[in-house]
């Protein structure tokens, strides 16, 4: 009796780690100053309070003509899940009024942009293992094969670089175009 309940505990602890963000859980706003740090995007609100950006893929961004550098300062709207958050709404000290991303009030996760990660089906052995860690659920299986839908992408970089224990595409078959 003991081993399945620790087996069950186990697998609720693992849960959180792998959990989509949910639009449904609530929006919130949140200030701060921009940190890049390579292909992410932080917002530095507090000491030791930091939140990676899930923005969008770069297509929408350029169409919208947002840049972003380190020192900018920024107010977000989006939805949180530990340190990540899927940003709805942008305002800059540039911009005339917010740069809407996407439509979380209506439970959207498209952002009308391209995404620029792409999986290579003869390189995908079909694992799974970046199913779950995709904070926008971007990645859904075909055949066999991970697919990636560009218009949900935020090119977050997970699926390739990991985040906390997933390592990211363990054979490299995920890449950028």
């Amino acid at each position: 009796m003991t081993r399945p309940l620790l087996t069950l505990l186990a697998l609720l602890l693992l849960l959180p780690a792998f959990a989509v963000i949910d639009p449904a859980v609530g929006i919130t706003a949140h200030s701060g100053v921009v940190e890049l740090r390579g292909a992410q995007t932080w917002l530095k609100a507090d000491p030791g309070y930091e939140l990676r950006l899930l923005l969008a893929p770069a297509s929408l961004l350029d169409s919208l003509g947002l840049v972003l550098a380190s020192g900018d300062t920024l107010l977000v709207e989006g939805v949180r899940s530990q340190d990540l958050l899927l940003v709805s709404q942008i305002w800059t000290s540039s911009a005339d009024g917010p740069l809407i991303l996407r439509d979380l009030e209506g439970g959207s996760l498209s952002t009308g942009g391209t995404a620029a990660y792409r999986v290579d089906g003869q390189t995908c052995i079909g694992c799974r293992l970046c199913l779950a860690p995709c904070p926008t659920g971007a990645i859904t299986f075909h055949k066999g094969k991970a697919h990636i839908d560009p218009n949900t992408c935020t090119e977050c970089g997970i699926c390739v670089e990991g985040n906390g224990r997933f390592k990211g595409c363990p054979v490299g078959a995920i890449k950028t175009e």
